[in-house]
Parts: structure tokens; sequence; C-alpha cells
């Protein structure tokens, strides 16, 4: 507990980069997991307020930089980095990717590094995993020192599965299904397509995610993100730096205290 304390007295935010492809839903999973309706402020490295409209839609303007912090009203000791998607820039993207990682990587200071990675793949689409995904999870293997994340926990994101029931209840209904049948299989379905079609992609590539979830109806009422903030205490390795990332979730108490029970 005394490594909580000095830490928190030493480091007031969390450092989450956040990666995917456009309409992939990450502000929406960012404002549920802060418990906002309203969009993030957003900050240059310097600390200047910029007009928070370059949240989304912002390749084409030029104005959109991975530098910049996006932080919520509702629970400013998230500190967001967004990458923009890899499909509209391709090679030059991942590039500024490599090199902000490496920028924080070599910093001494644990307040300036990152402290995870989210990277968010949409499951509604005919296109599982890029060739930039493939180049995101290889690249270091490939003699790419710059680009070290290891040390980096790594949650892949399965966003919009909604959408994967969908298809898989089509799916069975195209096999012959009646509609009640494909009612009652199409989750079942659904997470059977989500690991051969998604996760088992993963088993090629040369560094894996440190673990994975899948998230639907984020934009209801319904949707939380507990699974992913458990997942993702779970993958921090500093036990001190843990304990401050449950303690912040603000939103969900009840969460805070299972986690504090069950892991001690």
């Amino acid at each position: 507990m005394g490594d909580t304390i000095d830490l928190r007295s030493t480091l007031s935010h969390f450092n989450i980069l956040v990666i995917g492809r456009a309409n992939s839903g990450k502000t929406t999973l960012l404002k549920r997991v802060c418990n906002s309706v309203e969009d993030p402020e957003i900050f240059s490295p310097s600390g200047e307020k910029i007009d928070s409209s370059i949240v989304e839609g912002s390749a084409g303007r030029g104005l959109h930089d991975i530098d910049n912090q996006l932080i919520f009203k509702s629970n400013p000791q998230f500190i967001f980095h967004d990458s923009r998607g890899f499909e509209s820039a391709s090679v030059e993207e991942i590039e500024n990717v490599k090199d902000f990682i490496a920028q924080r990587a070599s910093s001494r200071h644990l307040s300036d590094q990152l402290h995870t990675i989210w990277y968010c793949m949409p499951t509604d689409t005919n296109r599982p995993m890029l060739d930039a995904d493939k180049q995101f999870f290889n690249d270091h293997a490939a003699g790419q020192g710059k680009f070290t994340f290891l040390h980096i926990p790594v949650i892949a994101i399965f966003t919009k599965f909604d959408g994967l029931v969908t298809k898989a209840y089509s799916e069975l209904k195209r096999g012959g299904a009646t509609r009640q049948e494909a009612m009652t299989k199409r989750t079942e379905k659904a997470l059977e397509m989500l690991t051969t079609n998604f996760v088992e992609r993963f088993s090629s590539t040369a560094v894996r995610p440190t673990d994975w979830i899948h998230l639907s109806n984020m934009h209801e009422g319904g949707g939380n993100c507990n699974d992913l903030i458990e997942k993702t205490a779970n993958a921090l390795n500093n036990d001190a730096l843990r304990l401050l990332f449950v303690s912040v979730q603000r939103n969900n108490i009840d969460l805070c205290t299972h986690y504090a029970v069950n892991n001690g």
C-alpha cells in the first residue's frame, strides 16, 4: 500500500493510447469508460486547449495529432492519445505510431510513459485484419528496434459485437435454421465467428495482445466496460500502478471494491 501512496504523489493520471480504424467506435468506448455524454476536451502537448471538433473525422483537415491529449471532465485522471485510423494513412500513420511509442518508452518518468494500449477492431466487417494490423503486431520482430511495445500491455478490443451477432443470425437462417433456432443460437455462433475470424488470426503474428475482449451495444444505456477495466488492470505489470488504476475508477465503485477484495 505504501508503494501506491508514493506513486499517487508522483503520478496523477494514466496515459492510454487508443488505436483503431475509422468507425471502430473509439470515441463511444471512451465516453462509456469515463461515463460521459460529452466529447472530451483536447489539449496540445504543451497544455493549450484545442477545438474539440477535431476528435472525429479530423484526418482530412490535417488537425489530428497523436500527441494531443483527450481528457473527459468526468474523469480527468485518464489521458487518452488517439491514433488516426491506419487505413486512412497507411505507412505514414504506422510510422507516427512507432515514433510516438518509442518516444514515450524512452522517458524515465512513469508519468510520461504509456501505461497501456487499447487496440480497437470492429467485428461488423468483412476485413477482420488489415495489413496495417499485421504490421503493427509483427514489426518489432523484423528488426524495427524503435517499435518495441512488449512492456506495454495491449488489450485487443473487438467492438460492435452486436453487428456480428446480426450477421450470425443471417448465416444461421441461410443454413436452414428456423427464426427461433437462429435467435437462440446467434450469440453462440457469433462467438465462434469471433474466435475463428478475428482472435485466431493473432496466432500467426510475432506479438499477440496481452488480452482481448468483445464489446457490444456501447451506444446504448446497457453497455458497459467492466471487463475492459478489469482486464486492463490485470495486464498492468506494476502492482502499485495497477492498484492506482483501479482506484481511479470513480464511476464504478462496485468494481473497485470487487477488485480490491479479490486481489488484495
